[in-house]
């Protein structure tokens, strides 16, 4: 089967790719095999704790990151969209100073749509500079993470990983090009858990630079802290990326689903509608807490996690609400120490901007960071794994409403998805797959511990079924597909009416949509 791949590489970057493969895959395979052993005794009742063989690399306070890039030094909005022709006009218009060119959780992963994707990233490439311009925005590429397979270019008979496929093709289509512009190729790490991970992300890309001629370092990465594993390990996840990192970024949402695959189990850690997990609880407040000391005591920028809110229609009451919540939660961020934040709509750029300008302190991304090193100060990292599992005092509770919710949100986007769709808004809200993996979880935890709703029901298999079932009623009125509308019913069935659940249902939903397109579509290498 012809594979996306070779319309995009020649054959001798093709044959790089296949090396950078073949030179990564055990010790990739290795790195998911300790992820399920973690998980493992997580499950069995051990905690997530600081590491001691890594105690020196945490209380060496000479090491600090490279400083940035000068088009990295700026970066009070970035804007994360789908890499897709469309996203990316409005991304370009919309006065960010980054656009993440998403290709994972906001990207269905059809050869189709991953062939447009890196045309469009190439073509954004080729007209970035190193010099920083008001509303002309450096390119980010986010890739696929360490757990998902890219099916259409099989290496020694395997599928090879995805985040090789997207990083090398990334790089070997526009790396030189960057370079040669004055700026490079630069990458945000998604769903990193360990520093061992951080350190199989530098070899790839390492392996990658070599493999081009390109200068060595050239490449530089920003690191989305969306995991519980990794607030336990940031200084040696920055200290494995020391000479690429550019900066930590809380993602909210991917951070409290790994929450709840890594606790969920537990009765003490049954979690409230999603409404309840705003920032300034203590549960999520500890968490930027951790990155902003890390990143203030290694010489990292910090960025705030994304809101799912989005505008819609013209200018009334409830867009002005939107435009109020985001202010604050942006205000909040700026107040906290953050350097800035991240945009999911084109429309919020200037309201994400807005309480980030202006401060005394901000001479560019990391300024303060340096200030503080210039002047002797090595601020302290205090972990508090208590503090960091406390969810005890987050507010609301779990409703009948907040249920019906997360299955409706589910249940349509992953219509949605296997339609192509990577991004949909339900009821104001941006859902990606992210969102709807923690929406799916909180289900399921739920169901296993038999939450008595807010409204008085419980949650069961019966009270499941009898929802779905008006959930699908609403999506045939709407025109979904019947077929595509019963994977769905069937992925999340499988996902919530289980006692384990599927780590990542972004794996499974690929294969069904390789089904659907082609059964069990694979490219011979």
């Amino acid at each position: 089967m012809h594979s996306y791949l070779s319309d995009l590489l020649d054959e001798s970057q093709l044959e790089a790719l296949r090396g950078v493969e073949r030179a990564t895959r055990d010790r990739r395979a290795q790195l998911l095999a300790q992820r399920r052993q973690t998980a493992r005794a997580l499950h069995g009742g051990q905690e997530l704790a600081l590491l001691e063989e890594t105690r020196e690399i945490r209380e060496d306070t000479t090491w600090q990151v490279d400083p940035p890039p000068a088009d990295l030094t700026y970066r009070l909005v970035e804007l994360a969209t789908p890499a897709t022709p469309e996203a990316s006009k409005a991304a370009l218009a919309s006065g960010t100073d980054v656009w993440v060119a998403d290709l994972e959780d906001m990207l269905v992963p059809t050869p189709g749509r991953l062939l447009a994707a890196h045309r469009v990233i190439s073509d954004v490439a080729a007209t970035r500079t190193g010099d920083p311009a008001p509303g002309v925005p450096t390119l980010m590429v986010r890739p696929r993470g360490l757990h998902l397979d890219e099916a259409h270019l099989l290496v020694d008979g395997q599928r090879i990983s995805a985040p090789v496929a997207d990083a090398v093709t990334f790089i070997a289509r526009c790396g030189a090009v960057l370079v040669a512009n004055g700026t490079g190729p630069y990458l945000y790490l998604p769903k990193v858990e360990t520093w061992q991970e951080a350190l199989w992300w530098e070899d790839l890309i390492t392996r990658t630079e070599e493999a081009f001629d390109l200068p060595a370092g050239c490449t530089r990465v920003s690191v989305l802290v969306e995991t519980v594993h990794a607030a336990y390990q940031l200084e040696e996840i920055l200290h494995a990326l020391r000479h690429r990192v550019t900066g930590l970024t809380a993602g909210r949402w991917d951070y409290v689903f790994s929450y709840l695959r890594t606790y969920g189990e537990r009765q003490d850690h049954n979690l409230p509608d999603r409404e309840a997990f705003t920032m300034n609880t203590r549960f999520l407040r500890t968490y930027t807490d951790v990155i902003l000391g890390t990143c203030h005591r290694r010489g990292v920028q910090a960025l705030g996690g994304p809101v799912a809110l989005a505008p819609s229609g013209p200018f009334d009451e409830s867009v002005a609400m939107t435009h109020a919540r985001v202010h604050r939660d942006k205000a909040r961020e700026a107040k906290q120490g953050f350097d800035g934040a991240w945009a999911l709509h084109p429309a919020l750029v200037p309201i994400c901007r807005a309480p980030f300008e202006g401060r005394d302190e901000l001479l560019g991304m990391g300024a303060e960071q340096r200030r503080q090193r210039r002047e002797g100060e090595v601020p302290e990292v205090h972990i508090d794994p208590d503090a960091l599992r406390d969810v005890s005092s987050l507010p609301g509770s779990a409703t009948l409403t907040g249920m019906r919710t997360a299955l409706r949100s589910a249940l349509t986007y992953l219509t949605g998805w296997l339609t192509g769709e990577g991004t949909v808004t339900i009821a104001g809200v941006v859902e990606d797959f992210g969102t709807v993996e923690l929406a799916r979880m909180q289900l399921w935890q739920w169901m296993i511990h038999e939450q008595r709703f807010a409204e008085g029901p419980t949650m069961s298999p019966r009270l499941f079924e009898r929802v779905l079932e008006d959930e699908i009623a609403l999506l045939r009125r709407h025109g979904a597909r019947e077929d595509l509308l019963q994977h769905a019913v069937t992925l999340l069935r499988d996902s919530v009416l289980v006692e384990d659940p599927p780590a990542f249902l972004s794996i499974r939903a690929y294969d069904v949509l390789l089904d659907l397109r082609h059964p069990r579509a694979n490219g011979a290498a």
